[in-house]
């Protein structure tokens, strides 16, 4: 169960970049792309599920897991960056009449996707939060201060990023 304590951070943090393959998989049929769709959105809850229970039954040290929240929110940047302008294109092209009714379910779906995406890499930062509140390294009020800071876009990356440091500082005092 060690080795996936690691691996399953890693897999989180380039699950997102492999849906790019939709668009380089040959279809002329819209046959593969189908099945792609329906392969990687079952394989993505599994995944998902498997890092949630991972920060939360995590056996390492709370720097530890402050560090692989961080590292995966950091990462993922890009991703939230291609998401944000894929977003903002569909709502320029809103001007033509063919996207007035496509456009918003485009966006609605994008952001629905990245709002999970950053939930579940939340759960690392969050379970960190809790433990090191536990051993009270951590006061109460900045690990509910932490916890909200994760589910707010941009926000959830500084506070990855001030939470790992925070677990940092408490490892050498």
């Amino acid at each position: 169960m060690r080795r996936f304590e690691k691996i399953l951070p890693a897999i989180l943090t380039v699950w997102p970049y492999l849906f790019f393959l939709f668009f380089i998989v040959p279809d002329k049929t819209g046959k593969n792309h189908g099945l792609f769709l329906i392969i990687y959105t079952f394989l993505t809850i599994i995944i998902y599920g498997f890092n949630i229970y991972n920060a939360f039954a995590f056996q390492n040290s709370d720097v530890k897991l402050a560090f692989y929240g961080m590292m995966v929110k950091l990462l993922q940047i890009p991703f939230y960056l291609a998401g944000f302008a894929v977003g903002m294109l569909c709502l320029f092209v809103m001007a033509v009449p063919a996207f007035l009714l496509i456009s918003p379910v485009l966006i609605f779906m994008l952001a629905l996707v990245e709002f999970f995406l950053m939930a579940v890499s939340s759960m690392y930062g969050i379970s960190a939060a809790i433990r090191m509140t536990k051993k009270r390294k951590l006061s109460k009020t900045w690990a509910v201060v932490y916890m909200i800071a994760h589910f707010i876009f941009v926000a959830d990356v500084i506070s990855a990023v001030c939470l790992y440091i925070a677990a940092k500082k408490k490892l050498f005092q």
